[in-house]
């Protein structure tokens, strides 16, 4: 560091001629430069090659040291170099005066040796310090526009991206509408004349059973359709959800009467308990129905043999729960890990379609600012848990 502090040039102002040959002594391993008056001073300084320090008299005539050295400061060029004043003045408030207009330290006539060396020292590391650091902060600003640069065309990639995903989706929840549509105009049809095939059959006709099949596919069809059609218009926000009171009592009745056949044809019973026969809720009818016909309709497939699955409906905390309870075998780590995941692989406890009734449910339940939660129970079977804020009761009744 003090070989390279050699390289820098010292200006030296003074009026006097022997003070000017003490300092050059002093000074004699630096390169130097001499000025005997503040004009003088000014004309070396003021240029595109400044000194790196300027030893200044104060007491010259003309322009003393205090003028010199505003005008250093004054000018871009120079006003961060640094100056010692030299003064035969001790007076506290002459010293005070040389800092506040600029100058970095002083040094008293007659001059000490090695004062004069330490101070000249100091204030060249000091200035060698600020030149480093100002040079760092350079390279750090060009970093940081470098690296802001960097992120504001990751920011316009990851824009670019989210807005060609948004319009794959768009064209997914589109094309999947008009998949369902177009699957349902037939079906309809379909599923009427099955009915009506069936209905109009005796069951000992040698087709009743292939006529009983293709019900069975038409209406697993349908179901599947019309769930993918209700997940494309909830993503899309393209469903309107209506939601009325109604008696939760006669909503889960409902339920029960469209898979009784269905729960008579697998040997299982469904069971209601704690059900407030006067408890309502806001809920769009449609939805709702769809929701628990789905969950019983799984329930009772997986249960065993001549056992009951459970249908609870109660309040708590200004909520309405709705519990569906199975003793079946339970849902796998893997089932447990994919509930919601729409066309999901799923192994027990999953039929074709529960992948994606589970994940209509959950958006259903949702779009009613509610919750839905799954387990499996300690020994056997699971429950399934619908959590909703409740309207009240029928009017009248408190």
């Amino acid at each position: 560091m003090e070989k390279n502090l050699f390289n820098n040039t010292i200006l030296i102002v003074d009026d006097t001629p022997e003070n000017i040959d003490v300092l050059t002594g002093l000074l004699e391993d630096f390169k130097k430069k001499v000025a005997i008056n503040g004009e003088k001073a000014l004309k070396i300084a003021l240029t595109d090659n400044p000194p790196d320090l300027v030893l200044l008299d104060i007491m010259m005539p003309e322009m003393d040291g205090y003028e010199v050295c505003r005008r250093l400061r004054a000018d871009e060029r120079t006003k961060d170099v640094p100056v010692i004043f030299l003064t035969a003045k001790t007076q506290k408030e002459d010293i005070i005066k040389g800092f506040e207009i600029g100058g970095q330290d002083y040094v008293t006539k007659p001059f000490d040796a090695r004062e004069l060396m330490e101070r000249v020292k100091t204030q060249l590391e000091l200035k060698t310090q600020r030149v480093i650091l100002e040079n760092m902060n350079l390279v750090l600003e060009e970093k940081v526009q470098e690296r802001t640069s960097q992120l504001q065309k990751a920011m316009e990639n990851l824009d670019k991206a989210n807005k060609e995903l948004q319009g794959l989706d768009n064209a997914k929840n589109s094309f999947l509408k008009m998949i369902s549509h177009e699957i349902r105009t037939p079906l309809n049809g379909i599923v009427g004349a099955a009915c009506l095939l069936k209905d109009s059959m005796e069951e000992d006709n040698e087709f009743y059973e292939f006529i009983d099949l293709l019900k069975i596919s038409v209406d697993r069809l349908e179901h599947f359709s019309t769930t993918a059609l209700i997940i494309t218009q909830l993503q899309a926000n393209n469903y309107s959800v209506t939601r009325e009171p109604h008696k939760i009592d006669k909503v889960i009745n409902d339920c029960i009467s469209k898979i009784d056949d269905f729960a008579k044809e697998q040997n299982v019973a469904i069971r209601k308990e704690l059900i407030d026969q006067l408890l309502e809720i806001d809920i769009d009818m449609n939805l709702m129905k769809r929701v628990i016909v789905s969950l019983l309709h799984n329930a009772v497939k997986y249960s065993p043999d001549n056992d009951m699955v459970f249908i609870k409906a109660y309040e708590k905390d200004d909520k309405m729960i709705c519990e569906i309870i199975d003793r079946g075998r339970g849902f796998t780590k893997e089932a447990m890990d994919n509930l919601f995941k729409p066309f999901s692989l799923g192994e027990d406890h999953y039929d074709e379609n529960v992948g994606l009734s589970l994940r209509a449910a959950k958006m259903i339940i949702e779009a009613h600012n509610g919750e839905i939660h799954i387990k499996n129970l300690p020994h056997s079977g699971a429950i399934v848990k619908l959590v909703m804020f409740n309207k009240g009761k029928a009017a009248g009744i408190s």
